[in-house]
């Protein structure tokens, strides 16, 4: 396997053609780290296995998917990073200019004419553009404030997590969090797209900022993720609030091609008492670990988890219960070791037990 160097400006060209393709290598030469695809669906797979690209050149007369699909499939992007990317689209003289129109409508950030004579500007238009998109990234990680909801972002909001912790942790005060997706996000993208998808966040965010006391702090930290720290709060009345989110988000009106949609939520509870120290990363692993219960329940469902239970269910030495560790020492002859952990790890396997037919139950109890 070759290791990219970081250090370069890196390229993707996109072109079913293998002389155009052949001629941009040589055109950004060493000086540029160049990948090549042969339409557009290739090339969001590499966009999309690459985040280290800067800036794509495409071109829009492709099989499979033609560099208009590509610009329409990149802009809708779930992927942030990937739907800002430069878009730089290689035109040739048969493209009529309402062809590049239409380009620039699904979002080309700029054009060039093939053949390619200007290698100068051509290559100063890579530079250019990967200078922007950095500038702008480097922009986009300082800041705190979500752009689509204006709450706070995940970097913003570990920020006052952080203090709220040691606030009450200092005064010895209760604290919970909660962690609220949307069910279904990825299928409602897919059928509304992402303006309607846009809208319908925005709308959640005005619903949960509207249901908040003014001591919470609110954060979208996903997609369709929002989180919620609430100081000073015991886990009834965290339970409550959340009880209160998702009937009010159940009652939202939305429509798809004229019919009413059911939106749900599922929400993870996480709850500190007074003398439980963590921090503030443990706290987004433990509303995680309570989502992920919730969802696995069904929609607009809750699962609260406390520090206490987290740590006997989920940590051991402050590390993960892992099987495969388990099985070392049994192998290795440390059986007392393990002694301990039997009942959690049995605990962790019993979903898994439960699944097997009659016939693997036997195959299992032979291994005894």
């Amino acid at each position: 396997m070759s290791v990219r160097n970081s250090d370069k400006i890196r390229v993707l060209v996109i072109d079913d053609s293998s002389t155009v393709r052949i001629a941009a290598s040589r055109i950004f030469g060493s000086e540029f780290d160049v990948l090549l695809a042969v339409d557009g669906e290739d090339g969001l797979n590499v966009i999309e296995n690459d985040t280290k690209i800067q800036v794509v050149f495409t071109d829009l007369v492709m099989p499979e998917m033609d560099g208009f699909e590509f610009l329409k499939n990149l802009r809708n992007h779930t992927n942030d990073h990937i739907s800002h990317l430069p878009v730089i689209v290689m035109t040739g003289a048969e493209n009529p200019e309402i062809a590049k129109q239409k380009a620039l409508s699904l979002g080309a950030t700029d054009f060039i004419t093939k053949p390619f004579n200007n290698v100068t500007d051509i290559r100063a238009r890579a530079h250019s553009y990967a200078q922007f998109t950095a500038a702008k990234n480097n922009l986009r990680a300082q800041t705190t404030i979500d752009g689509l909801t204006g709450t706070l972002n995940q970097r913003g909001f570990y920020k006052q997590l952080e203090k709220e912790i040691s606030f009450t942790s200092r005064h010895q005060y209760n604290m919970s969090m909660m962690t609220i997706e949307l069910d279904s996000y990825k299928d409602l993208f897919i059928s509304m797209g992402r303006s309607s998808t846009e809208k319908l966040i925005k709308r959640i965010a005005e619903i949960l900022t509207n249901s908040l006391r003014k001591e919470d702090t609110i954060a979208r930290t996903g997609l369709a993720r929002f989180s919620i720290s609430m100081p000073l709060v015991n886990k009834e009345s965290a339970l409550e609030m959340a009880n209160k989110i998702c009937e009010t988000i159940e009652v939202v009106k939305a429509k798809l091609n004229g019919k009413r949609l059911k939106l749900t939520v599922s929400i993870g509870i996480c709850c500190l008492k007074p003398d439980d120290e963590v921090k503030p990363d443990t706290l987004f692993e433990m509303a995680d670990v309570a989502l992920q219960k919730a969802a696995s329940l069904g929609p607009s469902q809750l699962y609260l988890i406390t520090a206490n239970e987290f740590r006997k269910q989920y940590q051991k030495n402050g590390h993960a219960l892992s099987i495969d560790t388990l099985l070392e020492h049994v192998n290795s002859g440390e059986e007392l070791i393990i002694a301990e952990q039997l009942d959690e790890a049995l605990e962790h396997l019993a979903p898994l037990l439960a699944l097997l037919s009659n016939e693997q139950k036997q195959r299992v109890m032979s291994y005894r």
